[in-house]
């Protein structure tokens, strides 16, 4: 398929833009855009914003000028530097407003041209072209520097010639080829000022006319030049919009859904014999695109290549943002229900039961979830959502290295936790919704859950606190069906997750509930851990290597620091101990001292286990029977705040007695 669909491209693309750009200007004017039908084609309505930049004396200034007065200035009566300066209406597509933006040449004022860059929509680069230092510049500088800063908007190259070489014209899309490869945000090369062009004001617009339409309908983000192919997050943009139209008529897109898709981005239907016309293009194209006379998904692809390679991205875009796209091929905030997971800091964000199962019919449209049906599954979102961290080893895999159902909801669950509108984003690309907000729900505060002594969650966050080498990384894996690692790591890198399901007899009888595991990291200023942070805490383990004494006394310090902080900041937590490493023997005393110091502050008796042996004594089942219980296994160590205020306390009288009997 998409060496048919390359194919194709490499037939239509190769086009001379420069011959389009006498008629440029008027096109725009007098057309209103079309889609697959007839309709208005609505871009964004957000002003324009052009910055012009380049060498000195490649007429930056003088360029504004021309467009803007429809005269061309001799070099003298030139201003250094021109003010912000709107493009008349007339020539702005759809309407929309055009600032341009002169820029200095002098060192001094490169800070301003910075700034002047990173808020551009498009950028027109300058360069004449009997002076090849100004070319060279624009791959040795200008480019790089584009790259540098992270910008990524559309650029018109606009050149100039002084020299009038009749027996030897200089071919502009020549010499200009090497940096249309190197760089492929240059949307175009045009040649605007030369003595033996006669209406030099016009070719001005036309640079600020290709410019504007560049920014509202950029072909960057959709379209690799190079390969002559869609780009990856387009073609999945275009799947989801595909599977909107066709999935109720066995995935094929017909007449109707054709129509459907048509007043849906341009207010108006397809007529029959339009349709009729766009599935006999495709057919020609690609045989397999059409299928019952209507078009498969690889036949759309070839329908919307088809599209920008004859210049209609207007019409692309505007699909694109009626569907709900913004310019990154993302879906816009608008389609994110935000209300719907606002919430308190001790609150916490979990999918609905009707969401897990839609997300349990996504999931078995496959055999088996391996990695190559993991990116199908995702093939109608931006990405795979669990490439990186914290999610790509955050769950136990299967022997092929893919995910179990159990495993999938898991971190489908972890997504939710950390990132709702991630999750939600993705839920919408993949399971196609009607109300979104329906997906998730908003947990009870935890401060009710305590008055109450109860806690209904699902998902239920744990904190892995301890000491270096004490077993937390071991315990992680473990918990997620790792083989044990001789090499201790502990300590080691940035915050990891773990999450799995867990088996469950308390309060919500054998509904397995999912547990996430948060292994903190210790730095030499303690635990860096904002009030927030803690806030979403469910339950909290300290891990201790049962075998060091020292691993145990650093670990019952960290339980008063953490209980500590934590009741400063208003938000406490059950607590756990933990002695790992029980194959290891125990230190003198271990016993006797740790369950006298757990009695002293609450908490009950260390729970032994051997991530080596892969002996749990149902940690996991004891976690989520603390979390359903938040009132209880809360330290009791004196915070930082009752300490000064009885320190106040015991003063202020003192205070009163000294003042009395000075007085008397």
């Amino acid at each position: 398929m998409q060496a048919i669909v390359q194919s194709y491209s490499e037939k239509c693309f190769d086009v001379c833009l420069q011959n389009q750009m006498m008629s440029l200007v008027l096109k725009h004017k007098m057309t209103s855009g079309f889609g697959f039908g007839l309709g208005d084609s609505n871009g964004s309505t957000k002003p324009v914003r052009i910055v012009v930049v380049g060498e000195k004396e490649t007429r930056k200034t003088s360029l504004i000028m021309a467009a803007v007065t429809d005269h061309y200035y001799p070099e003298p009566n030139i201003p250094s530097l021109l003010p912000y300066t709107k493009l008349p209406s007339e020539y702005c597509s759809e309407d929309v407003p055009v600032t341009l933006i002169d820029t200095s040449s002098r060192p001094e004022d490169k800070r301003d041209v910075i700034r002047e860059v990173k808020e551009a929509d498009a950028i027109v680069l300058t360069f004449a072209i009997d002076r090849q230092e100004t070319l060279d510049r624009l791959s040795e500088y200008w480019l790089p520097l584009f790259r540098q800063l992270k910008v990524r908007v559309p650029i018109v190259v606009a050149c100039y010639s002084v020299i009038k070489n009749e027996h030897n014209p200089v071919n502009i899309e020549e010499i200009t080829l090497p940096i249309r490869q190197q760089c492929q945000e240059i949307e175009i090369c045009i040649e605007w000022s030369a003595p033996w062009l006669s209406d030099i004001s016009w070719l001005a617009q036309a640079v600020f006319v290709q410019a504007q339409i560049s920014a509202m309908y950029p072909i960057g983000p959709v379209y690799d030049r190079v390969t002559n192919s869609l780009k990856p997050r387009c073609v999945a943009a275009l799947k989801r919009i595909f599977e909107l139209y066709a999935r109720n008529n066995d995935y094929i897109l017909s007449d109707d859904g054709l129509s459907d898709m048509n007043v849906r981005s341009f207010g108006i239907p397809v007529m029959p014999s339009r349709s009729r016309e766009l599935i006999k293009s495709v057919q020609e194209l690609c045989p397999l695109g059409v299928k019952e006379n209507g078009l498969t998904i690889d036949g759309f692809l070839v329908l919307i290549t088809k599209l920008i390679n004859d210049r209609k991205l207007r019409t692309l875009w505007t699909i694109l943002r009626k569907l709900g796209y913004n310019n990154d091929l993302r879906l816009v905030h608008e389609m994110i229900p935000y209300s719907s997971f606002k919430r308190m800091p001790d609150q916490s964000v979990e999918l609905t039961d009707q969401a897990i199962g839609s997300l349990k019919r996504a999931y078995h449209r496959f055999d088996n979830l391996g990695p190559q049906m993991m990116e199908s599954l995702f093939e109608t979102a931006p990405e795979s959502p669990w490439n990186g961290a914290p999610y790509k080893d955050a769950t136990e895999k299967t022997s092929n290295g893919g995910l179990s159902l159990e495993a999938f909801l898991s971190l489908w669950s972890l997504m939710t936790l950390l990132d709702p509108a991630r999750s939600l984003e993705y839920f919408i690309c993949i399971c196609h919704p009607d109300d979104p907000s329906s997906a998730v729900h908003v947990t009870r505060r935890r401060e009710l859950d305590r008055k109450e002594q109860i806690s209904v969650r699902k998902v239920v966050q744990c904190f892995v606190f301890g000491p270096k080498n004490a077993g937390k990384s071991a315990l992680l894996n473990g918990f997620i069906g790792r083989p044990y690692d001789d090499d201790n790591r502990d300590g080691l890198g940035e915050e990891r997750y773990a999450v799995n399901m867990v088996g469950n007899s308390g309060i919500t009888g054998g509904t397995k509930k999912t547990l996430v595991m948060k292994e903190i990291q210790y730095q030499k200023e303690g635990f860096l851990l904002s009030d927030e942070a803690l806030a979403s805490c469910d339950v909290a383990v300290f891990v201790y290597d049962s075998s060091d004494e020292s691993s145990w006394k650093r670990a019952i310090y960290m339980v008063s620091e953490v209980a500590t902080i934590s009741e400063d900041a208003g938000f406490v937590f059950p607590c756990l101990m933990v002695a790992a490493k029980m194959d290891l023997g125990s230190f003198p005393m271990a016993i006797q001292e740790s369950t006298r110091a757990t009695q002293d502050i609450g908490i009950e008796a260390p729970i032994p286990i051997s991530s080596k042996l892969g002996n749990f004594d149902n940690l996991f089942h004891k976690i989520l029977t603390a979390a359903e219980h938040p009132h209880l296994c809360i330290p009791k160590i004196e915070s930082k705040r009752k300490r000064v205020l009885k320190l106040i306390n015991s003063w202020i009288p003192e205070c009163w007695v000294k003042c009395f009997c000075i007085s008397s």
